[in-house]
């Protein structure tokens, strides 16, 4: 049922954990170099989003998720074309990203899942990393550097966590639809006798 969002979660979960990591323990020295593996990361993310999520998204005539995605790659190309201000250019894209897991996190405690006083933790960690980087552009870029692995790790974990309850509303949505499938044929076996 979630199977393409899934795909999606697990592949960005991973792209940006492992960007995050690069960030965080190799601290790098130039921005331009930081722009260029940011820009591609998020060009792919982008992209994968867009190719998972367009058969859905046509069905339900539902075209913010192709803009997102259409932004991402946007997003990317101006990180990769102007590395001097990657700074507010990644606090933005951080900055959406935690709004996003953090406003997520209704639903899924809506659903019933464990994860989602993790995930809101993140979502608000992330999103103060955001508006810190938009605020404060002129740290170094080591320090920079730094800073946006732990928010691309907290991303990666995030995405990670939104998976664990994406998950377990699909189960619930299973347990729903089977429990409405047997009232059914339970009222069916009643009209017939």
């Amino acid at each position: 049922m979630f199977k393409s969002s899934k795909l999606s979660l697990i592949i960005r979960g991973i792209l940006f954990t492992a960007l995050g990591i690069l960030c965080f323990c190799s601290p790098l020295n130039t921005m331009e170099f930081l722009a260029k593996v940011a820009g591609i990361v998020i060009i792919i993310t982008g992209t994968v989003f867009f190719i998972l999520e367009y058969k859905a998204v046509a069905r339900s005539l539902e075209t913010m998720r192709l803009s997102a995605s259409v932004l991402l790659v946007i997003l990317g190309i101006l990180i990769m074309i102007h590395p001097e201000i990657i700074a507010i250019l990644l606090g933005a894209f951080i900055l959406f990203e935690g709004i996003d897991f953090t406003l997520n996190t209704i639903k899924y405690h809506h659903a019933g899942a464990k994860g989602w006083v993790l995930m809101l933790l993140l979502g608000l960690v992330i999103v103060g990393f955001g508006v810190w980087s938009i605020f404060v552009p002129e740290i170094t870029a080591t320090t920079l550097s730094i800073l946006f692995g732990i928010a691309f790790v907290g991303i990666g974990f995030a995405s990670f966590t939104a998976l664990s309850g994406l998950t377990l509303v699909e189960d619930y949505f299973e347990a729903a639809k089977k429990a409405l499938e047997d009232k059914e044929d339970y009222v069916e076996a009643e009209v017939v006798k």
